[in-house]
């Protein structure tokens, strides 16, 4: 009984530090976008990021970068006392990173082909499904960033089972980041194929 209750408490401590980490990721993040906001009136490529990915779409992914790169730095800190692997972790870091690298590929190009404000037709026109296409792909990522879903759990390799039998193998360590994505899109499909329809026909 002793050994569950230690087991327990060590459980609910390593999930208090992580929540902590999380906020303090969630803080740099605020003070990253703010940053690169600044920038955005100091330094010509970023200017013209700004313009073409419109306000908004800077905001989103300027907080995406952030919080990737400040949920890997901090996260990073205790990943191994956690029972957590520090190099995949970064590998997964890079793998969103590119991800977002994407994202903002398309926005750049599909950004001044949308108009600069929002119509008063239902959704907001194609500013409208612009934006929500970005708010559906980027900030979920960011979140599980943040909150130190880029680590996976470390193990050793799976025991045999009965009669010889393997044990069903482990998720493989990008299974978290790559499920949200596909998430992320599933919800942002639609906005996006909207984006480019108004694009076409324009």
């Amino acid at each position: 009984m002793p050994a569950v209750i230690d087991s327990s408490s060590t459980a609910t401590r390593r999930l208090d530090a992580q929540i902590a980490l999380g906020i303090l990721a969630l803080i740099l993040t605020v003070g990253g976008t703010l940053w690169l906001g600044e920038l955005a009136d100091q330094v010509p490529v970023l200017r013209e990021a700004y313009s073409r990915w419109h306000g908004v779409g800077y905001v989103l992914i300027s907080a995406f970068l952030s919080a990737v790169v400040a949920g890997a730095l901090v996260h990073s800190v205790r990943a191994g006392r956690a029972g957590r692997s520090v190099r995949l972790g970064w590998v997964n870091a890079a793998l969103v990173l590119a991800y977002g690298a994407l994202v903002a590929l398309l926005a750049w190009h599909l950004g001044p082909e949308v108009p600069e404000n929002f119509s008063r037709g239902r959704g907001g026109g194609p500013k409208g499904s612009y934006v929500a296409w970005l708010v559906s792909v980027l900030p979920w990522l960011a979140l599980v960033a943040c909150f130190g879903g880029l680590f996976p759990k470390t193990g050793s390799e799976p025991p045999s089972g009965e009669n010889g039998r393997p044990q069903p193998e482990q998720p493989k360590f990008y299974r978290v980041p790559m499920l949200t994505a596909v998430v992320s899109w599933c919800l942002g499909i639609l906005p996006f194929l909207f984006v480019l329809l108004a694009v076409t026909i324009r």
